[in-house]
């Protein structure tokens, strides 16, 4: 009987054990679990990490949203302001005009000067700084832009016209560009075109905000920040691919093919050579998978100008086919337009584009974290030390 009831206190005492230790872990479950997800950063947090770290504040506005922090990295090179949307409205002498007195316009209607000179104040703003071409849509001659300290004289005739006034240098924020229009003079639109070369500082397949950070998305963007991708070696890379001009292109009435030997020796089979009034083409390139590939292509010419996803460059070429870089570049799945302006006489033979090693882990080697797990998320911790030792090795200047 005694046993029995020793049997029964030793199991209640038990059960009632057991009871206890669930609770106490109950209690303390939820405060666990609440810490966890305070410590994942996502890639809107990275961004704004990012500009910070770089000092491109000023290229954001007073109460900056996650989209404001991705425009400073975006390295979008072209910015479009139609005129009525970005003059003093309280102290410039003009009128907005919606009908098309003096030809096509955009937007929704141009501004009219008087009948003596007046001065139009733009407000724009700008999230990254820089060298900017100015070209601008107006009527008029003699008017005088002021932007960058300096000034630009453009004249159209009296008819609404784009032109070229020429670059500026720019800061990133708020800046305040200036016209001064003779009498009757208008302005429907101005634009400003980035100068040189500002490739996007973005994980290899683009901004997920909202997505947790990793370390091959992290390695991905410090390498673009760093420019390290043209270091990228094109050992165990597959075997290039080459693309004819003359296959690839749509030829204008201006070139011809042509299986010419004389003038250097032509990878494809046959080539494209301009007349004496030279030649633009436009040749598409598909790529298959978004990566980093080395092109370069092989024109014939003493002055080439060529232009690739925004990349504009001139090239002092040579009067037999010979092979041009024009970068190791990351390149989205998907067509690209290659377009290169010919002069008189002047060839095209063919592109070469050869893939570079870009998987995540590639990146992460190129950072020397090749021990890190590319899909591993990055704690706060982490990001704010490794983010600041990357940077302090190499700061970009764009």
């Amino acid at each position: 009987m005694i046993a029995s009831w020793l049997a029964v206190s030793l199991k209640s005492f038990c059960m009632a054990a057991l009871l206890a230790v669930v609770m106490v872990l109950a209690t303390h479950s939820e405060p666990l679990a609440q810490a966890t997800p305070s410590d994942i950063v996502t890639q809107g947090e990275f961004a704004a990490y990012l500009v910070r770290e770089l000092g491109w504040q000023a290229g954001l506005p007073a109460e900056p949203k996650t989209a404001d922090y991705l425009a400073v990295l975006s390295g979008k090179r072209t910015f479009r302001f139609e005129a009525e949307d970005v003059f003093n409205t309280q102290g410039d002498s003009v009128t907005v005009r919606n009908y098309p007195l003096h030809g096509p316009f955009s937007g929704t209607g141009w501004l009219s000067g008087t009948a003596m000179p007046t001065t139009v104040r733009f407000s724009v703003f700008l999230p990254r700084g820089g060298e900017y071409l100015l070209k601008v849509v107006l009527r008029g001659d003699g008017q005088r832009w002021l932007a960058g300290d300096r000034e630009l004289t453009v004249k159209t005739g009296g008819s609404l016209r784009e032109a070229e006034a020429g670059t500026v240098l720019l800061n990133a924020g708020v800046q305040e560009i200036l016209v001064q229009l003779p009498p009757e003079g208008g302005v429907d639109a101005f634009t400003l075109h980035a100068v040189g070369d500002h490739p996007a500082i973005e994980p290899l397949e683009g901004w997920r905000p909202d997505a947790p950070l990793s370390w091959g998305d992290y390695a991905e963007t410090i390498a673009a920040a760093l420019d390290l991708e043209k270091g990228f070696s094109a050992s165990g890379a597959s075997r290039p691919r080459i693309v004819s001009f003359h296959n690839g292109a749509t030829l204008p009435s201006t070139a011809v093919a042509t299986t010419a030997d004389y003038l250097g020796a032509h990878v494809a089979p046959t080539w494209v050579r301009a007349g004496s009034g030279g030649a633009l083409i436009d040749l598409p390139l598909d790529i298959p998978v978004t990566g980093v590939y080395a092109v370069r292509v092989r024109l014939l010419g003493e002055t080439l100008i060529t232009d690739f996803n925004g990349k504009h460059m001139q090239l002092k070429g040579k009067p037999y086919l010979d092979w041009y870089d024009i970068g190791v570049l990351r390149l989205q799945k998907g067509t690209h337009i290659l377009k290169v302006q010919l002069p008189s006489l002047g060839g095209a033979d063919s592109v070469e584009i050869s893939s570079r090693p870009s998987s995540p882990a590639d990146y992460l080697s190129a950072l020397g974290l090749g021990n890190m797990k590319p899909k591993a998320t990055i704690s706060r911790a982490e990001l704010e030390a490794q983010l600041r030792k990357d940077l302090s090795r190499i700061r970009p200047s764009r």
